[in-house]
């Protein structure tokens, strides 16, 4: 019998190969062949790993140092802010008050109410009377002062073709008004007279009208 007979005999007493010493017979260019027993596995190609989107900043909080807080902590605690400090300089209307008095001399008085009476429409002027007996001054007006109360009384001229009345409402109106507001006081009354009728400025005198009788030759 030949070496290869005996080698297909299998008496028992020839030597096997083992399986670990198999030849290796690498495959075709181009395609992954059969790894050899005990070899590591390759990793996949990066065309066949999934794209992963990368987490979005906007939906990961961040922590008050600048980096975004660990999983499973607590959402950070905004510090409260400091105290604001006082001004240390003292309010203009907190000062203490300043002893002495402010007087208003009644010239001053006259001159308003004479400027708030002539701006109404329909007033032609002052009517100026000698001051005497108590009574209205140059200028047309009398002050009377009482602790912080104030009477006012003026003479009037309005303009011809206004309403009197409606006129010497407006001016006692308007008097009160300016009075109150720049003195600062209450106006307890505003007698307003009305002691003459002029023709407004520019205007021509109204013709006279004609006698009934013609003149004698």
């Amino acid at each position: 019998m030949t070496d290869p007979d005996q080698g297909r005999a299998g008496t028992g007493g020839e030597p096997r190969a083992e399986a670990g010493s198999l030849p290796f017979y690498p495959g075709p260019p181009g395609r992954p062949g059969p790894l050899p027993p005990g070899a590591p596995l390759p990793a996949p190609p990066a065309s066949l790993i999934p794209h992963m989107p990368a987490p979005s900043s906007a939906h990961t909080p961040l922590t008050l140092h600048g980096g975004a807080p660990a999983p499973g902590a607590a959402p950070p605690v905004p510090r409260p802010a400091p105290d604001a400090q006082p001004d240390a300089r003292p309010d203009a209307g907190d000062a203490a008050p300043v002893d002495g008095r402010i007087t208003i001399d009644d010239e001053v008085v006259e001159k308003l109410v004479a400027m708030a009476a002539l701006e109404v429409r329909g007033v032609a002027g002052l009517v100026a009377h000698p001051g005497q007996d108590g009574g209205r001054g140059a200028g047309g007006v009398r002050v009377r002062m009482h602790d912080d109360e104030v009477t006012l009384d003026l003479g009037i001229a309005v303009g011809y073709g206004s309403v009197i009345m409606e006129v010497a409402r407006v001016v006692k109106a308007n008097v009160a008004r300016v009075a109150g507001l720049m003195l600062g006081m209450r106006v307890a009354a505003v007698n307003v007279a009305v002691e003459d009728v002029r023709m407004p400025a520019g205007a021509a005198p109204p013709a006279a009208p004609p006698s009934p009788h013609p003149p004698s030759v």
